[in-house]
């Protein structure tokens, strides 16, 4: 393979080859607990003025699981982070499942025990990823799924000895809808012979697959859980409904605006309740962050400035931005003028009129095609509530999906005889899972549990 190296953005030293660009770390490298880890890194230029950054963390023995036997065949797993807007390789690696936690000590639960680990910051904007023209971010679900195809190209040109791996994409939050379509668009790839890849199957985290069903039993499961008074759910309800009516109509961006108008009205009816786990602290936080970082927040619509305190500016809060920004980025040889998170409040933006589309069907799609198809969820999430994922679930239409749902489902157990950690339900390539105290980042609150359940569906 011809290679040509090249200056870049402030001097920084990348290796093109075949399109795809990668850092030359060495000039880089520093005594820290990264030197310990062995992983890899760079950008793919997915589109003109679109450069995508990956970071691949190997397969390590001394994280194995004691409790789950090796695999046979080591998989390459990528986890695609939510938002959209918020970054995987940043809040994915080091707040819920890389080797190294927020304080660069080991992660006892990380997903390297099992597999290699590839994470991605996408949408292009999305964390290290950047665009050099505003107008090359993404728009549509199938404009993200198509860069995902062009990064793992670029990718798989750098690890072709990863290429026969047993492929799984995770995810979480509105990374479901991006899993789900990358999949999709991957498994077209394949048959028409222009991608050579070992997929195997998706795990849809928490998933933002069909938002409106989320939206619809936000008042119930909050007034169920003591969390809303009755003036308080029928204030929510309302704001759904007007939510609902704005999708029926099939006004996108006004669904998006009035869904952000939802969670505001949540937000004042339960003093803060908090969207990813309903029993952490109450406080302040998203009004306090809102006041004090708006001007921050560039591209950001007012109507959505609450939503994107709740689901991106979240994920990026210190100590991780200055981590991101400060040692990473120097030890990673990103170019100065790209601030990690810098471009997420315009992906945000840019995704409004897609955002609360579902993409069910798709996932329809995936089973019918014979791939795995996990979907699990955290008992204490609210943002994605598991009577809305249920709901959702039984609006698949394949033959394994329809006898899924006359089941009774089974206790789970990380470890054989301790308490239930969950329950599932399985039926040929399909699987749901309830994951008990849980929240939306199931990785990081049931760590054993969730490798407990990733080895179940891959040796399915």
């Amino acid at each position: 393979m011809k290679c040509l190296s090249g200056l870049v953005a402030l001097a920084v030293v990348f290796t093109f080859c075949n399109g795809a660009a990668v850092v030359d770390k060495d000039r880089f490298l520093s005594t820290n607990p990264l030197d310990d880890v062995d992983s890899d890194w760079g950008y793919v230029t997915v589109r003109d003025n679109a450069h995508m950054f990956w970071w691949l963390f190997m397969h390590d023995t001394s994280y194995q699981p004691s409790f789950l036997a090796p695999q046979e065949d080591v998989p390459l797993i990528v986890w695609l982070q939510g938002g959209p807007g918020a970054s995987g390789v940043g809040y994915g690696n080091f707040e819920e499942l890389g080797p190294l936690d927020i304080n660069l000590e080991r992660r006892n639960t990380s997903w390297t025990g099992v597999g290699h680990v590839l994470f991605v910051d996408n949408p292009v904007g999305s964390g290290y990823s950047y665009v050099s023209s505003s107008d090359a971010y993404t728009k549509t679900i199938d404009d993200i799924a198509n860069d995902m195809v062009a990064l793992l190209k670029g990718f798989f040109q750098v690890h072709q000895e990863l290429k026969t791996s047993p492929f799984y994409i995770f995810c979480e939050s509105y990374g479901g809808k991006m899993a789900a379509a990358t999949a999709l668009a991957i498994q077209h790839e394949v048959d028409n012979g222009s991608m050579e890849i070992n997929l195997q199957g998706v795990g849809l985290g928490d998933g933002w697959n069909s938002p409106m069903d989320s939206v619809n039993t936000w008042a119930d499961y909050l007034y169920q859980m003591s969390l809303l008074d009755e003036n308080g759910k029928a204030a929510v309800e309302n704001a759904a409904a007007a939510t609902q009516q704005a999708c029926d109509d099939g006004q996108w961006e006004k669904a998006t605006n009035l869904w952000s108008l939802t969670e505001s009205v949540i937000i004042r009816n339960t003093d803060n309740v908090d969207f990813y786990n309903i029993l952490a602290p109450h406080h302040a936080t998203v009004s306090n962050r809102i006041r004090s970082d708006r001007h921050k927040w560039t591209g950001v619509r007012d109507e959505l400035v609450t939503a994107y305190a709740v689901h991106v500016a979240q994920y990026a809060t210190d100590p991780l931005d200055e981590l991101m920004n400060g040692m990473v980025k120097d030890y990673l040889g990103i170019p100065r003028a790209v601030r990690w998170g810098g471009q997420s409040g315009n992906v945000f933006n840019q995704q409004a009129g897609d955002f609360m589309k579902d993409n069910v069907d798709t996932v329809d799609q995936l089973v019918e095609s014979g791939l795995k198809v996990a979907v699990y969820n955290g008992q204490l999430d609210l943002i994605v509530d598991t009577p809305g994922q249920e709901l959702w679930m039984k609006k698949l239409k394949s033959s394994n999906a329809v006898t899924l749902q006359s089941l009774s489902w089974t206790p789970e157990y990380a470890y054989l005889g301790q308490d239930t950690g969950g329950y599932s339900k399985t039926m040929g390539n399909l699987s749901f899972w309830w994951v008990l105290k849980a929240g939306h980042m199931v990785p990081a609150d049931q760590g054993e549990f969730m490798l407990y359940l990733m080895d179940t569906v891959m040796n399915s």
